[in-house]
Parts: C-alpha cells; sequence; structure tokens
C-alpha cells in the first residue's frame, strides 16, 4: 500500500508538472500569434514622423499594448533565439496533452489498486482479529 500511495504521488506530480508545461506552451503559442498579428502595425508605428506617431498610438493603442507585452513574454521566455517556431509549439503541445491523458489513465488504475490492497488489507486485520478471539475463546475454554 505505501508503494502504491508512492507511485500514486509520484504520478500526481507529474500531471502537475505536465500542466504547467501544458500552460506555458499554450502561453507562448498565444503571445506569439500576437506577436506576429500586431508586428505590422507596431512596425508602421514606429516609421511614422513624431508628429503623426500619437494620432497613430490613439487609433491603434490597444494592438501596440498587445504587441508589445507579446514581444515582452517572448523576449523573457526564448532568451537568444529569435525564431517564432509555432507549429513545433503545437506539436509539443499535443504530445503534452497525451501525456497527461496517460498519467492520468494510470493514476486512476493506481487509486483502484490502492482501493483494492486497502480492502484486503482491512479483511486481513479483520480475520487477525476474529482468530486473536477465538484463541481468547479456546484458552479460556481449557482453562475451565
Amino acid at each position: 500500500i505505501v508503494t502504491l500511495r508512492d507511485k500514486n504521488y509520484k504520478t500526481t506530480r507529474a500531471i502537475k508538472d505536465t500542466e504547467k508545461k501544458i500552460d506555458g506552451k499554450v502561453q507562448l503559442i498565444d503571445q506569439a500569434e500576437k506577436y506576429l498579428k500586431y508586428k505590422d502595425i507596431y512596425k508602421a508605428y514606429t516609421k511614422l514622423k513624431k508628429i503623426k506617431q500619437e494620432d497613430f498610438y490613439n487609433e491603434h493603442t490597444a494592438e501596440l499594448i498587445l504587441f508589445e507585452s507579446a514581444r515582452k513574454h517572448l523576449k523573457e521566455h526564448l532568451g537568444e533565439s529569435k525564431t517564432l517556431n509555432i507549429s513545433k509549439w503545437k506539436s509539443e503541445l499535443t504530445t503534452l496533452k497525451k501525456d497527461k491523458k496517460s498519467l492520468y489513465s494510470q493514476i486512476l488504475e493506481i487509486r483502484e489498486e490502492v482501493e483494492h490492497a486497502e480492502k484486503v488489507k482491512t479483511c486481513i486485520e479483520q480475520l487477525q482479529e476474529q482468530e486473536k478471539q477465538l484463541s481468547q475463546v479456546n484458552r479460556n475454554e481449557l482453562d475451565l
């Protein structure tokens, strides 16, 4: 039972780690897509003269903020790598989701095994208790 519980704990940990990786990959993909979507607007903004930039910024505030946010996120998470490999990340995401599903199936099996083992343990303990009571009764009868 202890071994099964340990296995259950490790599998639960693996699921949580996989979920973190999935969340990170989803965010990376989302930010990369926003970066690409608003990149042209940002380029147009930077090419304008200072006089026209304010009006352009006011018209496209949301897009420019989303672009800056995406660029900052990607810079933090990609480091030196400048390439946005969205298709690779999506395939990694698919693999991670499959891994999570597999781990979840394992955890269900482990929990069933733990439940079964605990039932067996309870039955054994009950039998031992009954044996103990019977031997006590037998000793009492022998004493008489």
